[in-house]
């Protein structure tokens, strides 16, 4: 009995030490020290590509951010949708005809070739014969800041930057369903990822936003070396970096746009994404144990002093702890997962 007591109380001792530190980490790394400084102009051929599937509330708001974002150094917009029977191509088509000055904005519709990650293939498709020495991808649900753009290309001034990534943080919906998701993301993935760039630095992207030199993309294999995987932005950034690139981390927050899809939907997302860092980081996977059981420990109050920069409400700190319950939960069903591209 001493032993097991023993046992937990240094596992105890570790959880606590392990969220101390990854939310130091937060403070150090997802902090944004840039935040209102002068633009720096893009040199050479921009492009934003964004593929899109189906229809939300999300979907104009993320798009009209985008735009802003383009706007200043007229970036091209390049939409990709699979199947012109997709509910995205009517919302696009009505969001493009409304009054308001846009960037260059093209609209692409077409499956791409054949593979498993239909993400890829659209991504694919949508790249053929864009004239940019940079692109910009973006996932459908995720508002930009309106200096993304800017901030995105200041990097590859460096000529041995390759891609460029952001955090973000998750914006949930109305029901305690999408607040428990976005809490997850929050105070879960986010200090995992500021505590990674300590330890270990940048060797992975983060999907939300991946921005890459196209020469640099080209010499590791092109999207097409991502057509039949999982987890593609990981993939994406260890072949740029195995190339002979660096890799670059910008903190400038991105927001996840979450809607109202249910538990069960919510559920499933996060233990496909659990099974897939399973996959691909096995080892820091199963040391997450500690950061579940330090944020377990210290839900309330450290959370309480970076509720902005994790994005969590003042009202919704009482969900706390459902959400250290169900990501538990979602993390142990991480090692049964079968991960397949999307």
């Amino acid at each position: 009995m001493n032993a097991v007591l023993t046992v937990l109380g240094a596992w105890l001792l570790a959880c606590l030490a392990y969220r101390w530190l990854s939310l130091r980490a937060v403070d150090r790394r997802l902090g944004d020290p840039e935040q209102g400084a002068e633009p720096v102009p893009p040199s050479g051929e921009v492009a934003a590509l964004r593929p899109l599937k189906g229809s939300g509330p999300w979907l104009e708001p993320c798009l009209e951010s985008l735009w802003q974002a383009a706007a200043p150094t007229r970036t091209r917009v390049v939409l990709g949708v699979a199947d012109a029977a997709d509910p995205a191509v009517d919302d696009v088509r009505q969001a493009l005809s409304r009054v308001g000055e846009k960037p260059p904005t093209e609209l692409r519709v077409d499956p791409g070739p054949e593979g498993l990650n239909r993400k890829m293939a659209n991504l694919i498709q949508m790249a053929e014969g864009v004239p940019a020495d940079i692109l910009a991808f973006s996932d459908a649900d995720v508002r930009v800041p309106p200096d993304y753009v800017e901030r995105a290309v200041r990097p590859f001034k460096d000529g041995d930057v390759g891609l460029v990534t952001f955090p973000y943080r998750s914006v949930p919906g109305l029901s305690h369903a999408s607040r428990v998701d976005a809490q997850i993301t929050n105070t879960y993935f986010l200090p995992s990822v500021a505590m990674a760039l300590e330890v270990q630095g940048l060797h992975f992207g983060l999907g939300a936003s991946l921005v890459v030199r196209r020469e640099a993309l080209a010499k590791a294999g092109g999207l097409e070396a991502l057509l039949d995987v999982c987890g593609d932005d990981y993939w994406m950034a260890r072949h740029i970096e195995e190339a002979g690139y660096r890799l670059e981390f910008v903190p400038l927050m991105l927001e996840h746009m979450l809607d109202d899809a249910g538990w069960r939907a919510s559920m499933r997302r996060h233990l496909r994404w659990n099974s897939v860092v399973f996959e691909q980081r096995p080892v820091g996977y199963v040391g997450q144990v500690t950061l579940h059981g330090g944020v377990a420990a210290m839900a309330f109050g450290v959370t309480w002093k970076r509720r902005a920069l994790l994005g969590v409400r003042k009202t919704e700190l009482a969900l706390l702890p459902v959400t250290a319950a169900v990501a538990f939960g979602t993390w142990v069903g991480g090692f049964f997962g079968r991960p397949r591209p999307s």
